[in-house]
């Protein structure tokens, strides 16, 4: 066996003992697949938006308010649009760019899809989304990141998949991994946590 095969079996192998979680919380795939998605948007938004970002997060199914998160504002900002850190707003405009704010909202709206591909293979490929319900909550992400995109004067078609934002979400959560199953333990017993809990969640975890 290559050094190269080798390395790829010992990160199969990883991944499947850090999805193995309490196995009775799961009811079955689905419910598995919702926390995980979940988990992983509050995941990427902990990541690029930072703490207290986050309004709740929701696991359940569409009569119980359906799956992702909820932010305090319609229009997060991210980090990498803010001033930086012991700098004085007063003569210092935070660097705000559309395409800033549109390709960190990409990432969080494919970052539920991606993780749910990576339950079935460490490679997170789109073609793993088999279900009709996985394939349903990819496409009210896409069309999220659509609507955005149209407020701040850019586009980004429902219709086309944009692989940077999938790759980039996959380097994040393989990165985070132990974190979204952590969370997605947490959702897996409650179904919904608030963005304070999933927030303190997140801090525990050693982020990359």
């Amino acid at each position: 066996m290559s050094a190269t095969a080798m390395q790829r079996q010992v990160e199969t192998g990883e991944i499947i003992r850090r999805a193995e979680t309490s196995e009775w919380v799961w009811r079955d795939d689905e419910q598995k697949q919702r926390a995980f998605s979940a988990a992983a948007q509050s995941m990427i938004c902990f990541l690029l938006y930072g703490e207290e970002v986050v309004r709740d997060v929701r696991a359940g199914d569409v009569e119980s308010g359906g799956v992702g998160i909820s932010t305090f504002s319609k229009l997060p900002i991210p980090m990498v649009c803010r001033p930086s850190d012991g700098e004085p707003r007063r003569g210092n405009p935070a660097p705000v760019s559309s395409d800033a704010i549109v390709d960190a909202y990409g990432v969080l709206q494919y970052a539920g899809a991606v993780a749910e591909s990576m339950l079935a293979s460490w490679e997170a490929r789109s073609e793993d989304l088999v279900s009709e319900a996985a394939q349903l909550r990819a496409g009210q992400g896409r069309q999220a990141l659509a609507s955005l995109s149209k407020l701040v004067g850019r586009e980004r078609n429902a219709e086309i998949f944009y692989s940077d934002y999938w790759k980039e979400a996959a380097r994040l959560l393989r990165a985070n991994w132990a974190g979204v199953v952590e969370l997605a333990d947490a959702l897996g017993r409650h179904q919904s946590l608030s963005g304070t809990r999933s927030d303190q969640v997140l801090r525990n975890c050693q982020i990359a």
